[in-house]
């Protein structure tokens, strides 16, 4: 198989509507819609949007997937049906996708599966890694065949999966990180940006990874990463390089953060909010919170366990979060006029601006929007209690669903020998862009807010 450069399998095809962008807000707005429909019912998606839970054991799971299985019938089916009719409408056989669609939903299955077994969450292996991993071993063990092939759409699951990340940061929840928790988590977003994407510059990195190796430092892990990289058309194998350094050091900030928080004996508040400033994966960063917060339960630090947790979702889930559309609408936008425009030696045509902007990013918006107005009127504790399990949760298991097929795809239409000759720069890019990056959050964490962040309270 040879590899491909774009993060497209096969083009988008169609004119306006017909264009892959729309398909994916189409999409991922219908799921919302059908979520705060089913949500005001109070029954919600969640029977609709089944995964594999956390197992031990593998009778566990099969008794899982004998209890679900119509539920995944009826999932596979409809998921099957949707994307095919999409790909049907922007110029692919229906046939070779359906049958390239189906292999890569029952692999992601799996995949999922794997990522749920509770030695593998021990390791804190996120599902895109897993999903990556085996990608990767598939094409480069075996030829996969061309049908197969036509169901690798890494950019169109990357579109749809943002739009519905956009549903899982409503206004309220971002209206909740307060002024201070914002303006830490933008300046620490920009700051880093700015310092990792320079230094990838200057050691000759592509201008598309520097920007995917800044994303994923200043904002958000691998959500960052696969959004800007669907907003700049980002090559395959860079998306590999910066997912896997971005996890390596996600991985490693787990243990770090906690024990260099506990040897200067940061108050709970303080050490969650360096935490949430500094670490770039949800999961990873949960992680590390929980275990700051058990230094403040055995009185070993001051402060609650409580606080770590809130000051660290303040920081990390609320505020840095929100940076993923605002960097992916604005870096696409410099790619558009600036980078292709030095690439192809011309001037770019203005009217292509809008016809180029990726359209997800507005369905990033208004997935936001609309479950801000489904949860219009609630208490937080009734957003808690109700609207985040019953519209919010079902779309994040969706979410990461469409994810792993993105992350799948990507690794299954790449070779390993391409990925070595700018790893090493990569790296340092990055790891340059991580010490600037602790620096700062503990300056901010611990001396400008740290009044702030030491009473913190939920």
């Amino acid at each position: 198989m040879t590899a491909v450069h774009s993060i497209d399998a096969a083009p988008a095809r169609g004119p306006g509507w017909l264009a892959e962008d729309w398909w994916a807000v189409a999409i991922g707005l219908a799921a919302v819609i059908a979520s705060a429909i089913a949500g005001s019912s109070g029954a919600g998606l969640a029977w609709f949007a089944v995964v594999p839970r956390v197992w031990s054991e593998l009778p566990e799971l099969w008794e899982q997937f004998a209890q679900d299985g119509i539920r995944y019938c009826v999932q596979g089916t409809i998921l099957l049906a949707v994307f095919t009719a999409a790909a049907r409408m922007m110029g692919q056989r229906a046939a070779g996708f359906a049958a390239g669609f189906a292999v890569v939903y029952l692999l992601s299955l799996a995949i999922l599966s794997a990522s749920a077994w509770r030695t593998m969450r021990q390791f804190y292996l996120e599902t895109p890694v897993i999903a990556l991993v085996i990608g990767l071993i598939l094409a480069n063990t075996i030829r996969l065949p061309a049908w197969l092939q036509s169901g690798l759409r890494a950019e169109f699951y990357i579109k749809v999966g943002v739009v519905l990340l956009g549903a899982t940061l409503p206004l309220p929840i971002i209206m909740l990180a307060g002024p201070i928790a914002m303006l830490q988590a933008s300046i620490a977003s920009i700051i880093t940006f700015v310092v990792i994407y320079n230094v990838g510059r200057f050691l000759n990195l592509d201008r598309r990874l520097a920007a995917m190796l800044a994303g994923g430092g200043s904002i958000c892990g691998l959500s960052a990463v696969i959004a800007i990289a669907g907003a700049v058309r980002a090559k395959r194998e860079d998306i590999t390089i910066a997912t896997t350094i971005v996890v390596g050091w996600a991985l490693a900030m787990i243990v770090l953060l906690p024990l260099l928080a506990r040897a200067w004996f940061l108050p709970a508040g303080v050490g969650g909010a360096w935490i949430g400033t500094s670490e770039y994966a949800d999961a990873a960063g949960f992680a590390a919170a929980q275990t700051y917060g058990g230094f403040a339960r055995d009185g070993s630090i001051s402060g609650t366990p409580d606080q770590a947790l809130w000051a660290y979702v303040l920081v990390k889930v609320v505020g840095r979060d929100i940076w993923i559309g605002i960097w992916a609408a604005l870096l696409s936008f410099v790619a558009i006029t600036k980078w292709e425009s030095a690439e192809n030696g011309r001037p770019v045509d203005l009217s292509q601006i809008w016809t180029r902007f990726p359209k997800f990013i507005l369905g990033f918006i208004l997935a936001s929007l609309l479950i801000t107005w489904s949860a219009r009127g609630q208490s937080f504790a009734d957003f808690e209690s109700v609207v985040k399990p019953t519209l919010i949760a079902p779309l994040d298991s969706l979410r990461n669903l469409a994810f792993t097929f993105s992350f799948l795809s990507i690794g299954a239409s790449l070779r390993i020998r391409r990925l070595a000759p700018v790893t090493g720069n990569a790296f340092v890019a990055f790891s340059i862009g991580v010490v600037v990056n602790l620096v700062l959050g503990f300056f901010l964490s611990a001396v400008v807010f740290a009044s702030y962040w030491t009473s913190i309270e939920r």
